[in-house]
């Protein structure tokens, strides 16, 4: 009678799950078909979408092969979710709104791994609490709806955890061996996330070695090991030296000043500027949610550490399942505050498990507390996930607060990356989507820009961008060569902080300087400039001292196109061997 109820209990649970399932999806479906069918492009998704259809290609015209190669070439992006992407294109289409198929996957994966990751730690009430919170995380939301490589990065994380915690401290080989295979893939799938690995191996050896039986459990650590490293160097390896120059250059070298100054574990000001962001990414109610538990979780611990005897305490913590995720927490927010770089989707990798560990701590500080907090994370949910529903809802528009220490944070948002990117002169709250006759003139404007690259035979050469404007810009006139060639030229940008800002620096950077990654502005036969600061990255470019630098160095206008913020576009050409007609 008791396992029949036991069998009942968990067909239930899976058909809710399947429900919950299907339910996050259509929402998210519908918001994406509505909203980012026929709209511009961030700069990060134009590239990465670029390298899908750059893989895709490859795949159509040389096989599997091609596409191996293409997957496999020189580069600092991670190679999964375009991978994974080229190879769905083939069942629905290149659209940009089919794209946005695998983030929107990854997102499910959050939290149906999150639902079981928390099954394994409390049990299932505690599932669906966690369930609840990760599933409307703001984070979790918009990253599944843009193009962007956090999703897929959580969802690779949380998966490493998973496997961890279903190997019952390395015991069992199969799903030890799936732990090391998702740790391989965690930096394959955003570089930035290698940064997380530490902490993942350091909790699985700790596990194994601090075991009665820890010679067996070593050995399958090591198996994971393999498997870890075999996984991550079929791209690490062509690629380690490129990837560790982008990462220690954008995470603590000079190109790491465009993000900020406060870094270092001591300073309060990191600490606060990295809370500030989270707020930013995950807004406030489920911020403030995660920063009471982890306090909460903090003194249970201490709590249990002074209620008995300190050794058993600390083997069962290290046993427990919550184990992995806290370990991960603290190394990930140490390596997070450490660095002065702060891109999209950075802290999403943590924040499930930030989730659960704050929500144990609530949920174990006391009995009461416990059987609150139904209620407060239903209040919680449905205040983060209505404004998320739909742009036109009056709950859509961004509402702020300002905080002490913290400064100004998000407390609702219902806008995705089109409406927040946008700047198109009328960047504000306003929850409506970029008027789909301005998002066509920025299409219009990248298609003629790689029109131009084709007429003026660059297709062998190097054109250069000497500004920064957040939607006409490398990443987006790449995309339309590549739809329109079925591959890409290099495009070289001007990136002010590594090259200089003056006349001077700029001329040089249009003769002598050297950028191998992206291509080299030194051999360019085209360059892009524009009037204007509108809509420009910071540091900004200035455009009157670029243009006299091009005159400087040879180059002669050929062209114009107006852009819909406002901005002029100049097309100027230099003679060069590499781009004169075939």
């Amino acid at each position: 009678m008791l396992l029949t109820r036991g069998i009942r209990r968990v067909q239930v649970n899976t058909w809710v799950l399947l429900g919950v399932a299907i339910v996050w999806v259509a929402v998210n479906l519908r918001w994406i078909i509505t909203y980012r069918r026929g709209q511009i492009l961030e700069i990060d998704e134009a590239g990465y979408i670029g390298m899908a259809l750059n893989d895709h290609y490859a795949a159509v015209r040389d096989g599997v092969l091609g596409w191996i190669q293409a997957v496999e070439a020189p580069g600092i992006q991670a190679p999964v979710t375009p991978a994974l992407t080229s190879l769905q294109f083939f069942v629905t289409g290149t659209s940009v709104v089919a794209a946005f198929i695998v983030p929107m996957l990854a997102g499910l994966a959050i939290v149906l791994l999150t639902h079981a990751v928390a099954n394994r730690v409390a049990g299932r009430p505690f599932a669906w609490l966690a369930t609840a919170l990760v599933a409307t995380l703001p984070g979790v939301i918009v990253d599944s709806r843009a193009y962007h490589f956090g999703a897929p990065a959580a969802a690779v994380t949380l998966a490493a955890i998973y496997f961890l915690i279903r190997s019952e401290g390395l015991t069992k080989t199969k799903s030890t061996i799936a732990f090391g295979v998702f740790v391989g893939l965690m930096p394959l799938t955003r570089t930035m996330i290698i940064a997380f690995v530490p902490a993942l191996v350091l909790a699985a050896f700790i596990q194994a070695v601090l075991a009665q039986d820890r010679k067996k459990r070593l050995i399958r650590f090591g198996a994971a090991a393999v498997a870890a490293v075999g996984v991550a160097a079929i791209w690490l390896i062509p690629n380690g030296a490129q990837v560790y120059r982008y990462l220690t250059g954008f995470g603590y070298g000079p190109q790491s000043a465009e993000y900020g100054t406060e870094a270092g574990i001591f300073n309060p000001a990191a600490w606060a500027y990295r809370l500030h962001l989270l707020t930013i990414e995950q807004y406030l109610p489920h911020v403030l949610f995660i920063c009471v538990g982890l306090v909460a979780a903090v003194f249970v611990a201490i709590r249990k550490l002074r209620g008995g005897q300190a050794k058993a305490t600390v083997t069962a913590m290290i046993a427990s399942p919550l184990f992995p995720p806290a370990v991960l927490v603290v190394e990930g927010a140490m390596a997070f505050v450490t660095s002065k770089t702060t891109g999209n989707g950075f802290t999403l990798p943590l924040v499930p498990s930030m989730t659960l560990v704050a929500l144990w701590g609530l949920y174990r500080v006391h009995v009461r507390l416990r059987k609150a907090l139904p209620v407060v994370v239903a209040v919680i949910g449905v205040v983060a996930l209505v404004p998320q529903l739909d742009l036109r809802a009056p709950t859509a528009r961004l509402w702020e607060a300002e905080l002490p220490v913290v400064g100004r944070v998000t407390v609702t948002d219902g806008r995705g990356v089109p409406q927040k990117y946008a700047g198109l002169g009328v960047e504000s709250d306003a929850p409506q989507p970029v008027s789909a006759e301005a998002a066509k003139q920025w299409i219009v404007a990248a298609d003629w820009a790689a029109q131009q690259i084709v007429d003026r035979h660059a297709i062998r050469g190097v054109t250069a961008f000497g500004f920064r404007d957040r939607i006409f810009n490398t990443n987006t006139v790449q995309l339309a060569v590549l739809r329109k060639l079925g591959y890409g030229v290099a495009v070289p940008q001007i990136r002010p902080i590594e090259a200089g800002n003056s006349q001077p620096d700029y001329e040089r950077w249009l003769t002598r300087y050297q950028d191998s990654i992206s291509g080299d502005a030194s051999t360019a036969c085209l360059l892009f400039t524009a009037t204007g600061l509108n809509n420009e990255f910071l540091p900004k470019v200035d455009p009157p001292a670029m243009a006299a630098a091009a005159a400087a160095t040879g180059f002669a206008p050929v062209a114009t196109h107006p852009l819909p913020n406002g901005r002029l576009v100049t097309l100027w050409h230099r003679p060069q061997p590499a781009c004169v007609p075939s």
